[in-house]
């Protein structure tokens, strides 16, 4: 029987330890070491197909300046082929903020060359699957580059109450697999927390730093919630202001909602969920016809998509009463139709730009070519 010959990392280990006087568990620790710091070293200089990608983080996208990153349009559940669920980076002066973590929001960073753990700050607008799901992938990556490598490194988690406790789960979550490397010797240590979670209960300024200030207004996401419930379950849109402009995040709310009216006031932009209301109903139909829901079930899902989500048209009054200066669509609520459709629907009351996002667009904030004017205008980033 002919035998297998040793591969070269066992005839490396043999040699090292003969001549060195290495253990073999000594060596097989340096060794990994050395393979981790040559993958990171390659991560950081690694292109991605078609995207710029950050050495140091998103940093390199915008130096100086607002930019939009779109890494997730749909809502949800279910899943979509095409379009991962909820998730928005704000990068400021380089300075990137994740706004809500669906599923897929991982997989969508690495597709745009962001490292996670450069992002030091998330806001989740609400706890509904498709806004928070995706917070375990982020948290393990995070983990994965930092938890053994930056004992002061911390990232901060803003969200409704409640937060907290999803914060705590999701790490006692991934603790379990990283305590496993830990026990064989792939880590010095178990899962150290590296996540500050922060639970917002009310309304106005709930964050700044040097480069934003973030501002809260309880929307009427929840409005068909039976009251006993909405003393703790909350869900915000948020207003960030920064040295370039107003970005408002609506997350999920309904419609003639006066406090995201107020919050939006003037914003530069409003990144608004949308739906086709049609559409939606007739999905939320299908749905309990499919899965034999009572009639009171479908009922309160139809009622659902009319009084605490945004159709199109109502997208548009948004804008319009707010005076915002542009629109980004995201959190697309039917499937089949047309951006197009969305924009002019959207723009039968407002008369600024208005965007259809994608998963992975890129917008910035600049200032109009020509005008003697501080006035940004919002444009696809080249």
């Amino acid at each position: 029987m002919r035998l297998a010959r040793p591969s070269p990392i066992c005839r490396l280990t043999t040699t090292a330890t003969r001549l060195m006087g290495f253990s073999p568990q000594q060596l097989r620790v340096g060794l990994r070491n050395i393979f981790r710091l040559t993958a990171s070293v390659v991560l950081a200089v690694t292109i991605v197909p078609g995207v710029a990608v950050a050495q140091s983080g998103p940093a390199d996208h915008a130096p100086n300046g607002t930019e939009i990153l779109l890494l997730g349009t749909a809502g949800g559940p279910p899943l979509h082929k095409d379009r991962s669920e909820p998730s928005s980076l704000l990068i400021v002066d380089g300075r990137p903020y994740l706004i809500d973590c669906g599923i897929g929001t991982m997989r969508r960073m690495v597709r745009a060359g962001i490292r996670s753990e450069t992002i030091g700050t998330i806001f989740i607008t609400h706890h509904h699957p498709d806004h928070d799901l995706g917070l375990a992938d982020v948290m393990a990556n995070d983990f994965l580059n930092l938890g053994l490598a930056d004992a002061a490194h911390t990232i901060n988690i803003y969200g409704p109450p409640q937060t907290k406790e999803l914060v705590e789960a999701a790490f006692r979550y991934i603790s379990i697999p990283f305590g496993v490397f830990a026990d064989e010797q792939f880590g010095e240590t178990g899962p150290r927390n590296l996540f500050v979670a922060h639970d917002i209960p009310h309304d106005g300024v709930v964050f700044q730093d040097d480069k934003i200030r973030v501002i809260a207004a309880e929307n009427s996401h929840y409005a068909l919630m039976p009251a006993h419930f909405r003393t703790q379950i909350k869900s915000y849109s948020y207003r960030f202001e920064t040295p370039h402009g107003v970005v408002v995040f609506t997350g999920d709310t309904g419609p003639g909602d006066a406090p995201v009216i107020r919050l939006a006031k003037g914003a530069d932009v409003l990144i608004s969920e949308v739906l086709d209301l049609d559409a939606m109903v007739k999905f939320a139909r299908a749905l309990g016809e499919e899965r034999h829901w009572s009639p009171q079930r479908s009922n309160a899902l139809v009622e659902h998509m009319k009084f605490e989500h945004l159709d199109m048209e109502e997208v548009g009054e948004l804008a319009s009463k707010a005076q915002v200066k542009s629109v980004v669509l995201y959190h697309f609520g039917a499937e089949g139709v047309e951006s197009a459709d969305f924009v002019s629907a959207v723009k039968k009351y407002f008369s600024g730009p208005v965007f259809a996002g994608a998963d992975l667009d890129r917008y910035c904030l600049s200032r109009q070519a020509g005008k003697r004017t501080s006035a940004r205008i919002l444009s696809p980033c080249h």
